[in-house]
């Protein structure tokens, strides 16, 4: 009899083991983190995608304007350089020389870093760590969205301000374009504010005029949105279906629904092929490109210097009406998972973290070196030398030029330097053809999100918390992993 009494104790206490064990796992959990290589989940990475079309990024850590640039650091803070002309560097200082060949930091507010970063023509806009969206650079038509009265002068701020979404309401995305501003809120909900001449906007109206402060977005009944990408004049988002849909200034065809040229005050649908959906999109000056979620791409609008990628002829310039039935040719076997699209000229990251570049190719924009100069109509067989072992993780295409943040934290551009927007430094304020480092010794922010268009198949994980505590001769719930 002893011995059974000693058999189920011994049980008991090994039971109680096990269990205090299991509850503790979660705690574990927290205080050693996953990792794998480099990357690490930790309370910052709670949201992972899981397998399908998970593949595109979101290319939000880098930012390429009309002339000027920006970017993320490690630390969260931001730089810009190039043309200061409206305020584009955001330091609060009234501009100097109307340009920064070197990087200078702006002012996000005391205590505030920046987890996301687009840029207009001649501004530019930023989501915050505490969700807050700001804008700075040139204001005349209330692109900065700061509720603000809109002046027939051009008006600028150099000092980062807060745009007003709405009681409760922050951003989850946000992209400028030409001369006005879209954000995706955190309910799913799409506002715009700036130029409204071209229905830009998408808010229905009639008669149109510019708004300084934010305006919602119909997208359609019980539809939210998950991507935008703002062109010179129109805008496209992905929803949370998994369609497209674009509005705004439709001279080149650059909406893409295959209809006429009429500007289109509300957001149409685009069919992107039968089968096919956007896992993401990139709205340029007068032409638009999309990831599909077979890892191809498909451009439509004007064709200017090759833009679209499909290997025609650059001269006449022709427009196309609706997403072609043909993909760009990347070279056999090779996707795309990031792209930037601008005026006459697009860049794209490809699945084994190469880039090539298409369109026009003044000033060495597509960073090929100088045995090419003339306008390329589909992305080149060689990819752009990017350094001895060096890939990329986030590319953004300007008017005139390209910039890249590489896989060691590094950045390089290449293009037109005019207004410094090379970054590269007093001393070097030519041209380049091929990519150059900016100047400084910074540690810039190689962190890559899943796309938003891409979460039909997403994850949530929750973050493990602590087991509950264990009391001995009392019933026990079940235990529950998260």
């Amino acid at each position: 009899m002893a011995s059974v009494r000693s058999a189920n104790l011994n049980k008991s206490i090994l039971l109680v083991i096990l269990m205090i064990t299991m509850t503790q796992v979660g705690y574990l959990e927290s205080i050693n983190p996953w990792t794998n290589g480099k990357e690490t989940l930790d309370e910052a990475n709670v949201v992972l995608e899981s397998s399908g079309s998970s593949f595109a990024y979101s290319n939000n850590k880098l930012a390429s304007g009309e002339s000027h640039t920006c970017a993320i650091l490690g630390n969260g803070s931001m730089m810009c350089w190039g043309s200061d002309y409206h305020g584009q560097m955001g330091d609060g200082a009234a501009p100097v020389g109307h340009s920064n060949t070197a990087p200078i930091p702006v002012d996000l507010g005391a205590g505030r870093t920046a987890v996301a970063v687009d840029p207009g023509y001649d501004h530019t806009c930023a989501i915050l760590d505490n969700s807050d969206l700001k804008c700075w650079g040139r204001d005349n038509n209330g692109q900065l969205g700061d509720g603000g009265v809109i002046s027939t002068v051009v008006s600028s701020d150099s000092t980062p301000v807060s745009v007003d979404l709405g009681t409760g309401r922050t951003a989850v995305a946000v992209s400028a374009g030409g001369y006005h501003t879209c954000a995706v809120l955190d309910d799913g909900s799409m506002k715009c504010w700036g130029r409204d001449s071209e229905g830009q906007l998408g808010n229905g109206a009639t008669t149109t005029s510019d708004q300084s402060s934010p305006v919602s977005v119909d997208l359609g009944t019980g539809r939210t949105a998950v991507s935008v990408s703002s062109g010179a004049a129109h805008t496209c988002a992905i929803l949370d279906d998994a369609s497209l849909k674009c509005w705004g200034k439709d001279a080149h065809q650059q909406i893409g629904d295959g209809a006429s040229s009429a500007n289109k005050f509300s957001p149409v649908l685009i069919d992107v092929g039968t089968g096919r959906t956007a896992v993401a999109v990139a709205a340029g000056s007068v032409s638009t490109c999309a990831i599909l979620d077979n890892g191809s791409v498909k451009c439509w609008g004007s064709d200017n210097d090759g833009v679209l990628g499909d290997g025609g002829n650059a001269v006449p310039v022709t427009d196309i009406s609706a997403p072609p039935s043909t993909v760009i040719d990347f070279g056999t076997g090779r996707t795309t998972v990031a792209i930037s699209v601008h005026s006459t000229h697009a860049c794209a990251i490809l699945d084994n973290a190469s880039i090539k570049c298409w369109g026009g190719d003044s000033y060495g924009r597509l960073g090929n070196g100088i045995s090419l100069t003339a306008a390329q109509t589909s992305p080149t067989s060689t990819p752009i030398d990017l350094g001895t072992g060096r890939t990329a993780v986030a590319v953004s295409s300007g008017h005139h030029h390209t910039c890249a943040i590489l896989d060691n934290a590094s950045i390089k551009c290449w293009g037109r330097d005019y207004w410094g927007q090379l970054g590269n430094g007093p001393s070097q304020t030519g041209n380049e053809a091929t990519p150059y480092p900016i100047y400084g010794n910074y540690t810039w922010d190689t962190t890559t999100t899943a796309s938003s268009g891409s979460g039909s198949g997403s994850t949530t994980l929750t973050p493990s918390v602590e087991g509950a505590d264990l009391s001995i001769n009392e019933a026990m719930t079940d235990i529950t992993f998260q």
